[in-house]
């Protein structure tokens, strides 16, 4: 199972769950658990497949070797089962495993915390939905997020936030508004490995295009909780919050919304749920406002007196004091006792403890610091992996005391420079995991590439750094970055220990830069970029920064000009991270309209790389069929430089249709926001508001002929209201006329579709719809082929099934004007359902259903695969200045579109190259405000070919231009990977570590030596060293 959780880790899917499909072929009489939770693992990153999911899910058995079972992922599984019903309205079935769930945590011990989570859950469960006008709801919910608004309710210090699940807040809003939810675009490519699974269960891949419009029932908080019954629960009710954990890698927006306490009561009240509440808390240093979504999980032992010497845990807030915890561990055992709490100086010294305890012996003294009462938990540096002691107090004497300081590991308390290190046996050199604090994967990621740029970290371990700390410079963090930064480096490469944690540099960059505190994933390249500014200001050897004159450069030679740049940048930045890492644009501006060139020669520290033009794209579309067949869901990859023809090709070549009898369209919200040509842009498809359709018609909108009209028509559902838009429930279907034709021609053209779905449901309608006489078996096998036919099927009917309205108006069944009356190339159609077709009804006859089709030949992809040195041309490439980028030509005395155009003048001894994966520039999810709603930015995922070896002459205008001495010739030595998409995803790092002289893959708290090729599309931020630099001395 090693291989399947290093794809998942990775984010490869499909590869992982075409792994797992064959594990679960051969276990299928006797599935194990772990095979069960690593299929549900990927399929949850899905809003699909959920009746796939229910069936793989219904395969755990507790029938398993109880001793050997894990409690807690049993019990996580079922939740995640008794989720999926809730979400599809099956309260029943959720009741039915609730009830099993119970009956098996009866019998297993430390049960409180599960039990709290079942019998909250059954409350939930129980409950009845109230009655309340759609429109009176959304007014309310209107007026109730204007006033948290008005009242800046999230800016104020201890409110309740709470927390809702992002798909049932668009449930509800699709139930309020009457508009299906339309489905996202998922960018797994797991269809073909889905379709195995299916095959596996005999079930079908029917799914919705747009979601059916359903009361969105509980608000089932569950989906964002995790099962732990090793938690401690808080009997007293305000603290009630603490008593469960939200799920690791969820985000605000995608996962979950945030409502003030008057919202989520309106809520509750109506549809009843499980509450998640959170505390608006302040920033100690910064005073900001925010969100504290992840409590800090607390690992302990409880001494003396306790036999099995059990590891419990609690939950506290950031914000929480040590004495709070004390307060705490007394309601949860019902003593008044005093409480003091322990932790461990380091690792090892809790690993020898724990091992004490497990051979029985005494205890007497221990290596650990007692905690302050008056310390906040945000202060302490520890990890998931520490073990805390609570020790109580009975009687007059405490039981413990601390080890003789002088027996204690060198290194000082935090902030302070600790004596310097030197290499043991058992260091580990650098090869040590950082752990993960909480999505820190970005920042681990960009230290373990920085930790292996020994020119700098020789220069912190040895203590050179500290003749230099500047603790006067506003710009820096008076010395407390570079010092965090010297100790963590120290420890990385001199401890011991396999993973350590980057708390207390975590701590000084969030309170210097609050885009960085709390627990949301970040930007690696973003987090590098402060790290090295923070780093050079915190040990710039320029105490007083002498004031310096803009400059005008006229007639200077780019040598010049360069150098008056240059000597200006030094005159304020003297550094080892500005000798190192600091290098030169060009920078030179045209005026289109007297010629004027400006030149610029700016300092860079990391060079952002565009990746050319032509990227990959993954488009999703549905295909609409005209003879009733289920619509198709298809995903394409495509490159930016292709068009609606290829596609068309694409299409033409897996369903055998023409290419002239495709009409493409993009829709929103049913409604057809632009009727696409075929020669139009992927690129300006992607960025256009819409989902893709393609519609099989008898002829492309775009090549109709004089004599013929496009019919686009709309399913409605009879209502009062006088705009018939918005009673419409599903996308428009399609069909083409001649002129000469007559609206019943229409009514028959409609027919021919709207059979294929009345079929569904004709048997349980038949007496409501059908004469007495009429055969259903007979009714089923036809559709009618010509008008006579229709004539003679509509006699069969009791009621008219549907009427047909344009522009407000009837449209008569028996009227013999030809539709060219109308006088238009296109007729608009609402088709208006007979009332006996209620909501249940509409729902049955499967209006948006489709299926997953996968077109074979799109399995390879088909990309536009660059090298580094494209990148490098593509950045230095000549471009005009958009509008709303102008720039001012003090010639012209005005903004213009100049002619732009960077290039590298001078490079630096280590080059930081960032390629930019992302669109917007920005991949910060905040934890700020009530809302979030990520933009249409897009992740690049074009494969970037980058040497090991990597030759820059031609590329820097110092050596081209101005006989430069230096070579420019580069070795690989770091690359910071992110996979998965914008918003989430995951960080890892490779590194080349000098004093192996062996590459080391780094992936949070693994560190291990690898021969893998470290080239991949993952490839974010790479790092190169010149091949003239002096070699590693760390540790000699």
């Amino acid at each position: 199972m090693e291989k399947c959780y290093k794809l998942i880790e990775r984010q490869m899917y499909a590869e992982a769950l075409r792994f797992l499909t064959q594990i679960l072929k051969k276990e299928i009489n006797n599935p194990q658990l772990e095979t069960i939770y690593l299929i549900q693992h990927i399929l949850s990153q899905s809003q699909r497949y959920k009746n796939l999911q229910i069936k793989i899910l219904e395969l755990v058995k507790q029938e398993q070797n109880e001793e050997e079972m894990d409690d807690d992922r049993y019990s996580n599984l079922v939740l995640d089962l008794i989720n999926l019903h809730i979400d599809q309205n099956n309260i029943q079935q959720a009741k039915n495993w609730s009830k099993q769930l119970k009956k098996y945590v009866q019998g297993i011990q430390s049960n409180e915390a599960i039990m709290y989570l079942i019998e909250n859950l059954d409350n939930m469960l129980a409950y009845k939905q109230k009655n309340v006008d759609l429109k009176e709801q959304l007014t309310i919910y209107e007026e109730l997020s204007e006033l948290e608004t008005k009242t800046k309710y999230f800016e104020q210090d201890g409110m309740p936030a709470y927390l809702i699940p992002t798909r049932w807040f668009n449930k509800w809003k699709s139930y309020v508004n009457e508009r299906p939810i339309e489905q996202t675009n998922e960018n797994l490519n797991i269809e073909k490995e889905i379709e195995d699974l299916e095959n596996l269960f005999n079930i079908s891949s029917d799914l919705d295009i747009e979601e059916q419009i359903i009361a969105p029932g509980p608000i089932n908080g569950f989906t964002l909780i995790q099962v732990q019954s090793a938690l401690e629960l808080d009997p007293f009710g305000p603290k009630s919050y603490t008593n469960y954990i939200l799920k690791e890698n969820i985000r605000e927006g995608s996962d979950f919304i945030i409502v003030g306490h008057k919202i989520f009561e309106y809520f509750k009240q109506i549809y009843g749920g499980f509450e998640i509440k959170r505390l608006i808390v302040e920033h100690s240093q910064t005073h900001q406002k925010y969100v504290d979504l992840v409590p800090r999980m607390i690992q302990f032992l409880i001494l003396p007196n306790e036999e099995k010497h059990r590891t419990r845990l609690i939950t506290a807030n950031s914000s929480d004091l040590v004495l709070d915890l004390c307060k705490k561990i007394n309601r949860i055992l019902k003593l008044n006792n005093e409480v003091r709490w322990w932790k461990f100086n380091d690792f090892q010294s809790q690993e020898d403890f724990i091992k004490k305890l497990q051979r029985r012996e005494l205890y007497k003294q221990v290596s650990a610091k007692i905690l302050d009462k008056t310390t906040m938990i945000d202060e302490i540096n520890f990890t998931s992996s520490d073990l805390f002691i609570c020790e109580i107090r009975y009687g007059k004497d405490w039981q413990i005391s601390e080890i003789n300081s002088k027996q204690m590991s060198t290194f000082k308390r935090k902030m302070n420079v600790s004596d310097v290190p030197k290499i043991m046996s058992d260091s580990r050199k650098g090869v040590t995991g950082l752990q993960n604090l909480g999505n820190t994967c970005f920042m681990n990621a960009a230290l373990q590439c920085l930790s292996n740029t020994y020119e700098l970290t020789e220069y912190m371990v040895s203590n050179e750094f500290y003749q230099h700390l500047n603790c006067e410079n506003p710009l820096g963090t008076k010395g407390a970055l570079a010092t965090a930064y010297a100790e963590l480096m120290k420890i990385m490469w001199y401890g011991n220990n396999s993973s350590v944690s980057a708390y207390d540099l975590k701590r000084v960059i969030g309170k210097f830069a609050p885009q960085f505190y709390g627990y949301g994933q970040q930007d690696s390249h973003e987090f590098l970029s402060y790290l090295l500014d923070g780093l050079h200001e915190d040990l710039n050897k320029v105490l007083n920064k002498p004031f310096v004159k803009e400059v005008e450069i006229t007639d200077e030679s780019d040598f010049e000009a360069s150098r008056i740049f240059w000597n200006n940048y030094i005159l304020r930045n003297q550094s080892k991270i500005q000798q190192l890492m600091v290098g030169q644009y060009k920078s030179t501006l045209v005026c289109p309209n007297c010629h004027r060139v400006s030149k610029t020669f700016d300092p860079y520290m990391s060079l952002s790389l565009p990746i050319p033009t032509y990227t990959l794209i993954q488009l999703s579309l549905y295909f609409i069929y005209q003879n009733g067949k289920i619509p198709l869901k298809i995903q394409l990859n495509l490159t930016s430089d292709q068009d609606t023809q290829h596609i068309g090709q694409e299409l033409s070549k897996a369903l055998n249709i023409e290419q002239d009898e495709m009409n493409f369209i993009l829709l929103k919200d049913h409604f057809i926001k632009e009727r696409i040509k075929k020669k139009q842009n992927v690129k300006w498809i992607q960025e256009h508001e819409g989902q893709l359709f393609v519609y099989q018609i008898e002829k492309e909108y775009h090549q109709l002929s004089d004599d013929q009209i496009h019919v686009d028509f709309y399913y409605c559902i009879k209502t009062d209201r006088s705009n018939y838009n918005d009673s419409i429930f599903t996308f428009p279907r399609q069909f083409v006329l001649h002129k000469n034709n007559k609206i019943i021609d229409i009514y028959f053209r409609i027919y021919q579709q709207f059979k294929h779905n009345l079929i569904l449901i004709i048997q349980s309608m038949a007496d409501q719809l059908l004469n007495q006489e009429v055969q259903i078996e007979d009714f089923c096998q036809n559709v009618p082929e010509t008008l006579d036919e229709f004539m003679a099927e509509m006699k069969l009917f009791k009621v008219e099934p549907y009427k047909l309205v344009y522009r407000g108006k009837p449209m008569d069944f028996m009227n013999q004007d030809s539709i060219e009356n109308f006088n238009v190339k296109n007729l608009s159609i609402h088709v208006i359902l007979n009332p006996l077709f209620g909501r249940q009804e509409i729902q049955n006859l499967k209006f948006q259903r489709c299926k997953d089709f996968n077109i074979e030949q799109n399995r390879q992809l088909r990309k536009g695969e660059y090298t580094l040195e494209d990148c490098l041309r593509s950045f230095a490439k000549e471009e005009i200045l958009g509008k709303g980028d102008e720039w001012y030509c003090n010639r012209c005395k005005q903004h213009v579109q100049a002619t732009k155009q960077m290039e590298i003048y001078r490079a630096p001894q280590l080059l930081i190259v960032h390629l930019k994966r992302f669109r917007s520039g920005n991949n910060r999810i905040s934890n700020y405000g009530s809302f979030f709603y990520s933009g249409g930015s897009q992740k690049i995922t074009t494969m970037v070919h980058f040497p090991k070896n990597l030759n820059m002459n031609s590329f820097v205008l110092s050596k081209v231009n101005d006989n430069d001495p230096i070579d420019y010739q580069y070795e690989l030595y770091g690359v910071d990977n992110h996979f998965g998409g914008l918003g989430g995803g995951h960080y890892t790092a490779y590194a080349y570590n000098s004093l192996i002289n062996k590459w080391v893959d780094y992936n949070d708290s693994s560190a291990r030596i690898t021969s893998a090729d470290v080239e991949s599309e993952a490839a974010y931020v790479l790092f190169y060293r010149r091949i003239d630099s002096q070699k590693c001395s760390l540790g000699r």
